[in-house]
């Protein structure tokens, strides 16, 4: 057996081992391996299978603590992460009988925007050519909603097509977010996103954030998300909850409270 498959039974095992999330886990892990063959192979890094249990979690968080609002994503690229949600939203109607939650997804579909910003231009994956403007282009749009609308019903889904600078401001006033997952790469991109929803006051007490790409740019608190948290912590004075790290590159925080602007 290689070590990859002794990762995959040794997470499958943890999953026996816990006492509600786990068939959601197990319905997960079954379903991201039919759909993403490919992060199963022996070449895949294992990280990636850490990184959609902690997403999975972090549904069950928002479910059983009763945090308001619905689950959002900024960036769904290969709709991996999206489909990893929408399943595990699924199966904790199915188990926890909560109130069902909406799955708000953002994105372009049309990859990074262009390099405008100073901290952007100096970060280091900017320079090596990693992030580029068009880059990351992965599902169109309409591949994206196929795939999610055979995990969840098509009315608990809303896709907002566009730059995050022009989308996040059409939120109507009373939407309420309890989780976000974070994979906007650029640091005016996790503004462009998160700025108007601490102004607006969209993010519920208790919300869940977590950042895909934390550790990028050799973990640099001068760029990427990293600044971007820092500044807006300090813009909108954020009390939170550091819940640490998964898979090799993502953080997690818990809000407790901020003074929006309105």
């Amino acid at each position: 057996m290689t070590d990859h498959g002794l990762v995959n039974d040794a997470i499958r095992q943890k999953m026996k081992q816990l006492p509600v999330i786990g068939p959601v886990l197990r319905r997960v892990h079954r379903v991201a391996r039919s759909r993403f063959p490919m992060l199963f192979d022996r070449r895949a890094s294992w990280s990636r299978g850490e990184s959609r249990t902690h997403l999975c979690l972090g549904v069950e968080y928002v479910y059983s603590a009763e945090v308001e609002g619905d689950i959002a994503e900024f960036g769904t690229m290969s709709g991996e992460t999206a489909v990893t949600i929408a399943v595990a939203m699924r199966e904790c109607d199915r188990l926890l009988l909560r109130r069902p939650k909406r799955l708000y997804l953002f994105d372009s579909f049309e990859g990074l925007p262009a390099i405008a910003s100073m901290a952007d231009r100096e970060s280091i994956h900017v320079k090596s050519g990693v992030w580029t403007a068009g880059g990351c282009k992965m599902l169109a749009k309409d591949e994206l909603i196929g795939r999610l609308c055979r995990k969840i019903s098509p009315e608990r889904l809303v896709v907002y097509d566009g730059w995050y600078k022009d989308t996040v401001l059409t939120l109507p006033s009373g939407t309420r977010f309890a989780m976000l997952h974070v994979d906007c790469d650029l640091y005016q991109s996790t503004m462009d996103a998160l700025e108007p929803l601490f102004s607006k006051g969209h993010l519920a007490e208790g919300a869940l954030i977590l950042f895909d790409d934390w550790y990028c740019n050799r973990a640099s608190p001068s760029y990427g998300e990293q600044r971007a948290w820092s500044e807006l912590v300090g813009r909108f004075s954020i009390a939170f909850s550091d819940v640490g790290s998964y898979g090799w590159g993502g953080r997690k925080f818990i809000v407790h409270a901020y003074q929006a602007r309105r």
